[in-house]
């Protein structure tokens, strides 16, 4: 796991390293970690998809981590971030960068804990792939970069952030791939919708973050309906 801490105090960085190495001690887990004193300083050497989890002060000299924050989400959807500051005035602004938690100081080990445990499951889970063929070659496919997918003349299309991939096998066979998943839903005839990647579910359509529509068929709205909302209300609950 790469971490980056983003804090001007030396002194929260060391506490916080401190913190993450006991975890990783506990739970047999290996991290590398990189210290930033300033939004500014971790900008210059960032890359996307360097960090698996990204922690950030917000009250820092230059630019502050909401800002910061909004910089990374530019190039990176997928590190999680999580602000660890002295003040919950900024939290609603922090989950609009999509941060995966947000630990007001002072905060104890048990807290942070908590907080470790979540990011666990969820790297864990961004982790796991399926193995499709497109044409001769043996793809894998993170979950976490699928979008949606449809399916056409025996050909499922899988739409991920980077590129459509096309395989020649039957929907029955591809869907059993992905609905043992708790975040993918068969919201229309033949078409996979993974949930994470959401902007809006409006009236007839789920609206991705990648601005596409995938409609909902019109005798399962109620159901696909609460099927989102309740997916979503577990997400908060893990995180709260």
């Amino acid at each position: 796991m790469k971490i980056a801490i983003i804090d001007d105090l030396r002194t929260e960085c060391e506490l916080l390293s401190e913190y993450i190495h006991r975890y990783c001690a506990d739970h047999q887990l290996d991290a590398e970690i990189t210290l930033f004193e300033s939004g500014s300083h971790f900008l210059e050497r960032f890359a996307p998809h360097t960090y698996d989890l990204i922690f950030l002060d917000i009250y820092m000299d230059g630019l502050n981590g909401i800002e910061t924050a909004e910089r990374i989400r530019e190039k990176d959807s997928d590190c999680l971030l999580i602000f660890s500051t002295t003040s919950q005035f900024h939290a609603v602004k922090g989950f609009r960068v999509r941060a995966f938690d947000y630990l007001v100081k002072p905060y104890n080990y048990e807290v942070f804990e908590e907080t470790m445990r979540y990011c666990d499951e969820t790297l864990f889970k961004q982790s796991r792939y399926i193995e499709v063929k497109e044409g001769r070659t043996h793809v894998k496919i993170f979950l976490k970069d699928i979008v949606y997918t449809d399916y056409s003349n025996h050909y499922i299309y899988i739409h991920t952030k980077r590129r459509i991939v096309k395989c020649y096998m039957p929907f029955a066979d591809f869907s059993a791939l992905l609905l043992p998943y708790p975040q993918f839903v068969n919201c229309y005839r033949n078409c996979i919708v993974n949930m994470d990647e959401v902007d809006v579910l409006d009236e007839k359509d789920f609206v991705m973050l990648t601005g596409e529509r995938v409609p909902i068929n019109r005798g399962l709205r109620t159901e696909i309906r609460q099927r989102y909302a309740n997916y979503e209300f577990d997400k908060l609950n893990r995180r709260s």
